[in-house]
């Protein structure tokens, strides 16, 4: 690891410029818990005790060095160990005990190890080589709670309220960072939420606080909250052929609706945002058992292609934008009405992954990135076996990805040409259905 002994206020410690550098860049956008700047994180840390300094900035070399946007050299599975040992440790000690700025480091360097655990990809739902993600989640919020964020402040109001940095802004921004967390792990996974609506009232002002970006998809993530608690408040909570769902499902779209309403004027200049919405919209579309595969086609097609722009940018939330769209797009390759968008579709969502676009991939990577990639490479499996699926015993060749897209998309064909189908979709059941996506959440989906 590359890295220089910062000094400040008499005091020295490690300081992994490029690391930071790439936090700011991958992660800060859309979760932005640190502070704003670098020069303002290091007068903070120089400000820290020193246990709860080494363990966020470990924390924070991990999640950077692992996702897989970084250029920098990866971590293994096993290097955040050391970080993960502070951070048990610090729980059996009383947060009273510590100065609020010590209690906030402590809780980024929660969030740090909650997005350390998102890149290591279905590990760690499974908890394997570490603590799951849950517990790291839980842990944070359960944190929060004792320094009573969710009341939307981290303490003590001080005089500084102008700085963008205070405690108090910083304590409302990891908030925010929790809350955005814990509604898409909810949707992803099928879970129960750990932050009640209760507990979540978005301000204008939090606009200022969290940038154009970051507050938009807060607010996506409000709907999704709602979508969530009624994604496991029963078994057809979403379904319209339920009591009373039909309402549910008509106010939820009602949300959506006038999200877009509101944000119309900026969609096309904010890709994120952009991406954000029509994952949200596809999602409520696909736990929506009266939805038809002409209307999942649109906006699975336009998250591919957002995806394979150039202009969007890579951020901890890409491999939701492209596993919901990967398995909507797969489902559409069986019926005939939507073969063709679908078809190209997966080729947008290979490019992207192949020239490292809007969703990265590296080739030793373990994490969701390379999930999706296998999910392509089960369905050539199947081609190439006549049906058997071999998961796990074709690995992905290097440079090769869009020839199995290629093959995966040809094996819907059935031998006929394009936009042709064995049946008509009228005789098809979707591969994976409402019910599926409601059990699992479409993470889950996507490793079965």
């Amino acid at each position: 690891m590359s890295s220089n002994m910062m000094k400040s206020s008499g005091k020295s410690f490690d300081w992994d410029e490029p690391v930071i550098d790439q936090y700011y860049s991958i992660i800060h956008p859309t979760f932005p818990f640190l502070p704003h700047s670098k020069q303002r994180l290091r007068l903070r840390l120089s400000h820290a005790s020193s246990r709860v300094r080494e363990a966020v900035l470990q924390a924070l070399y991990c999640a950077v060095r692992s996702n897989p946007a970084s250029t920098l050299m990866p971590t293994g599975p096993f290097e955040s160990r050391g970080v993960a040992e502070l951070a048990f440790a610090a729980q059996y000690e009383d947060p009273s005990s510590r100065s609020i700025a010590d209690n906030l480091i402590y809780l980024q360097t929660l969030i740090f190890l909650i997005l350390e655990a998102d890149n290591r990809g279905p590990a760690a739902i499974k908890g394997q080589f570490g603590p799951p993600r849950a517990l790291w989640l839980g842990a944070a919020i359960g944190l929060a709670y004792n320094l009573r964020l969710h009341y939307g402040n981290a303490g003590s109001k001080s005089s500084d309220n102008d700085n963008d940095d205070s405690d108090e802004k910083l304590g409302r921004r990891a908030w925010w960072t929790l809350v955005v967390l814990d509604r898409w792990n909810a949707v992803s996974t099928s879970s129960p939420l750990h932050i009640p609506d209760s507990s979540v009232v978005l301000m204008q002002e939090d606009q200022s606080l969290l940038g154009i970006a970051a507050y938009q998809i807060t607010r996506l993530s409000m709907i999704l909250g709602h979508l969530a608690e009624n994604l496991t408040s029963s078994d057809q909570a979403v379904s319209t052929s339920a009591s009373g769902a039909a309402f549910v499902s008509r106010l939820l779209r009602g949300e959506l609706e006038r999200f877009r309403e509101s944000v119309d004027g900026i969609l096309g200049s904010l890709n994120l945002v952009h991406i954000a919405y029509w994952h949200v919209k596809l999602l409520f579309l696909r736990l929506n058992d009266a939805t038809e595969p002409s209307q999942l086609i649109g906006p699975a097609t336009r998250i591919a292609v957002i995806l394979n722009s150039g202009q969007t940018p890579i951020t901890p939330l890409s491999y939701h934008f492209a596993a919901l769209a990967i398995l909507t797009l797969v489902d559409l390759l069986e019926y005939g009405e939507t073969r063709i968008e679908a078809e190209k579709g997966v080729m947008h969502i290979a490019e992207a992954l192949e020239k490292r676009r809007g969703v990265s991939t590296r080739e030793d990577s373990t994490g969701w990135d390379r999930t999706i990639k296998d999910f392509i490479s089960r369905r050539t499996s199947r081609a190439n076996s006549g049906g058997t699926t071999n998961a796990g015993k074709h690995p992905l060749p290097h440079g090769n990805l869009q020839h199995l897209a290629e093959l995966a998309v040809g094996e819907s064909a059935g031998g006929g040409g394009p936009g042709t189908s064995g049946m008509s979709s009228e005789s098809r059941n979707p591969v994976i259905d409402a019910h599926m996506l409601q059990k699992y959440g479409y993470l889950g989906c996507l490793v079965l």
